[in-house]
């Protein structure tokens, strides 16, 4: 090949590649441009239909026009204190709370409606929940969707009224600490993990060595704490004798259908969202006439949208087992109120 024609092929080289480039340029500077439009829009959405820009509301029966409001605040996903990366449904506990707290603030909102539909979740981020509920001071009810398991029931303790529909299941009342033990891989693959401790309880559920004896009674008095706590908010709620959650089969872990929940006393009625409608209404002395009801929503920032393409500074705790399924894996050493399941 001749001086000449390596030169015009450099040439060329050096065009296409400062074409892709400028392309690359263009197309990022149109993403940002798109995404900041975005994020105003969802700004301005909330500003026209809330009083605060922290959240925006939606219609949803009543009377459009009146200046009484019920709240309806989503619960649904597991329950996390953080966001997960797309494809994973997170109710994520410190947005939930912002809600809440909005929702009391507000003194045109009367009562609230917590909608669930959640296996549970972070044993911490359902007691956060749980928490802002009994301390807005306003009529509060529960409507149990498909699903309101475990930490999704601790967070319904915190309402003056719980609905389930028939099919709804719920209870699991229980706290789970999980691991796994690969030490016999690592021994197959000759592999032997070395650890550096301040002490003999460090290396706890560690996946690489076996869990001793000592260790599993330190993680089982762990769990047993939390449990105790589960049981105590149960038996304070729905007025059942503590001995009767703890020794029996209402504690042990099991789920039930919203017809058992309502046989155990587990729930006060069996019915839709407009049943649950029709009870916030009623705690709070108004009528569909003279009330509106509205969900009330997070505005998205600029870090949720960056988050819908998996962008996230946190990691991924949750996980599908299997794609298309419901399998939930919680992250080893954590404690959770997880129906893990369902």
């Amino acid at each position: 090949m001749s001086s000449n024609s390596s030169g015009g092929f450099l040439r060329s080289c050096l065009i296409v590649f400062g074409i892709f480039f400028v392309i690359c340029i263009i197309g990022f500077i149109g993403l940002v441009v798109c995404v900041g439009t975005v994020a105003g829009a969802i700004g301005n959405s909330a500003a026209l239909n809330s009083s605060t820009a922290e959240y925006t509301t939606e219609f949803i029966s009543g009377n459009k026009g009146a200046d009484k409001r019920i709240a309806v605040i989503d619960v649904k996903g597991t329950i996390a204190s953080e966001g997960e990366a797309f494809g994973e449904v997170i109710a994520n506990s410190k947005q939930i709370v912002k809600l809440i707290r909005a929702a009391k603030d507000d003194e045109s909102v009367k009562a609230i409606i917590v909608d669930l539909d959640t296996p549970g979740g972070e044993v911490t981020a359902s007691d956060e929940i749980y928490h802002e509920l009994k301390l807005c001071g306003k009529p509060v009810v529960a409507m149990m969707n498909t699903m309101a398991a475990s930490g999704g029931y601790y967070v319904a303790c915190g309402a003056n009224k719980i609905v389930a529909n028939k099919f709804t299941m719920t209870g699991s009342i229980g706290v789970i600490i999980s691991t796994v033990d690969v030490s016999g891989l690592l021994d197959w693959a000759k592999v032997k993990p070395e650890f550096y401790t301040s002490g003999k309880m460090k290396t706890m559920l560690n996946p690489a060595k076996p869990t001793t004896e000592e260790e599993a009674k330190v993680v089982q008095a762990l769990v047993m704490d939390a449990y105790k706590e589960f049981a105590g908010i149960v038996s304070e709620a729905r007025n059942i004798p503590l001995e009767k959650i703890t020794q029996g089969e209402l504690g042990d872990g099991r789920v039930f259908d919203g017809e058992q929940a309502l046989a155990n006393g587990l729930v006060d009625q069996i019915g839709y969202f407009s049943t649950a409608e029709d009870a916030a209404l009623e705690l709070a002395g108004l009528t569909r006439d003279n009330c509106a009801i509205e969900r009330f929503k997070n505005t998205s920032s600029l870090a949720d949208l960056l988050g819908m393409f998996g962008v996230k500074s946190q990691p991924v705790t949750f996980n599908s087992l299997l794609s298309g399924t419901n399998v939930v894996l919680p992250k080893a050493g954590c404690p959770y109120y997880l129906a893990t399941g369902l």
